[in-house]
């Protein structure tokens, strides 16, 4: 991780010492929310006057404020639009109001990047659309994103990654890096929300050559639930006689080509445009073309689409952090600092065309 000096002298022109100004920065950056606890561990220290000076120092100076949690805990939300300008981050959510399940998945990615320190963050929107877009070539309306309405009628802003779950690469291991991408569960009981951020995701995944998302949660409750649903999801794709597969979209492609509209329904047409950039590679296209004209069998599709699989491996990573589960839980389970993991990897399928809209008769 590297620290930008523009971005320190900045903070440190607030009053703040150079660890003070790097944790800030991280905060800003990944989380927006931080606990005394997260500050020590960072500037690997005990409880004393240095944690005690600096948090009297974010709240005298209005840079944040804090809330009571269990135990006699605090939770620090740093909020001043002036310290945000001064790094260039004054686009983040980070400095509005929020629900409590929202705080703990933010205090879980900050404990997540504390104990990650040497790998290379992907930090802002900016700086995720430069790798994807400019250095790996991938359409920008791919990505996942959310849709904004603007202040005047009729005007929206796209954000994307608005997650903002941990993203990285290190760079010393492969060249070019191969990102990994995470998602924060902060408890919950359902799958629900993991099934819908591998849905925005999907897309995405089938452009890349390989695939590490990293599961990260307070407890191993949902661990297996997760690596079932990941691979499941996977599979689905990689199989061709699978619903919404390859093969049912040759089938459904094949009436658009044809003309064939009204045998096509408004999922129909959802599932070709969503199917046009999951499955759109060079190899797949060819495939389709032989097996429109009855040169190629549903046979030979299945055993020849192996070969254009994208990604070829598909790894999920789950891993542990403390997440401050102690200020939110009567009961907390006992910290993990140690990470535990447990992967796994498989293949998966590819891509295809171009935009279909509506068909009408």
């Amino acid at each position: 991780m590297k620290f930008l000096p523009i971005h320190i002298d900045a903070l440190r022109s607030f009053g703040y010492t150079e660890e003070e100004a790097r944790f800030l920065y991280l905060v800003a950056t990944h989380s927006g929310y931080f606990t005394c606890q997260q500050f020590l561990h960072f500037i690997q220290t005990k409880p004393g006057k240095r944690s005690v000076a600096f948090a009297q120092k974010v709240i005298e100076k209005k840079h944040a404020k804090t809330k009571p949690y269990l135990r006699h805990g605090r939770v620090f939300h740093l909020f001043s639009r002036n310290l945000y300008e001064a790094i260039g981050r004054e686009n983040v959510r980070f400095r509005r109001v929020h629900s409590t399940q929202y705080i703990r998945m933010r205090l879980i990615a900050l404990d997540f990047v504390l104990r990650n320190q040497d790998v290379t963050y992907l930090e802002t929107e900016e700086q995720k659309l430069t790798f994807f877009c400019d250095q790996m070539g991938i359409a920008k309306k791919i990505l996942p994103h959310k849709r904004y309405s603007g202040a005047i009628k009729g005007e929206f802003t796209d954000r994307y990654f608005v997650d903002k779950f941990p993203m990285f690469y290190n760079p010393s291991v492969s060249l070019p890096p191969v990102v990994t991408l995470s998602f924060i569960d902060p408890g919950f009981e359902s799958m629900e929300s993991f099934r819908t951020h591998l849905d925005a995701y999907m897309t995405l995944f089938t452009k890349l050559s390989q695939v590490r998302l990293y599961y990260i949660a307070t407890r191993d409750t949902n661990f297996e639930r997760a690596r079932k649903l990941f691979h499941e999801t996977f599979q689905r794709l990689w199989n061709p006689d699978s619903p919404f597969g390859l093969l049912q979209y040759f089938r459904t492609r094949r009436l658009w080509d044809e003309k064939q509209f009204a045998k096509l329904n408004n999922r129909d047409i959802e599932f070709l445009n969503l199917s046009q950039e999951r499955f759109g590679n060079p190899g797949i296209e060819d495939l389709y073309k032989k097996w429109w004209v009855g040169t190629m069998t549903e046979n030979t599709v299945r055993s020849e689409s192996i070969k254009y699989r994208q990604p070829s491996q598909a790894a999920l990573i789950s891993i542990i952090v403390n997440g401050q589960a102690a200020l939110f839980e009567t009961h907390p389970h006992r910290p993990v600092n140690v990470p535990v993991k447990s992967s796994g990897e498989a293949l998966f399928q590819g891509d295809f065309t171009s935009r279909f809209s509506e068909a009408r008769t």
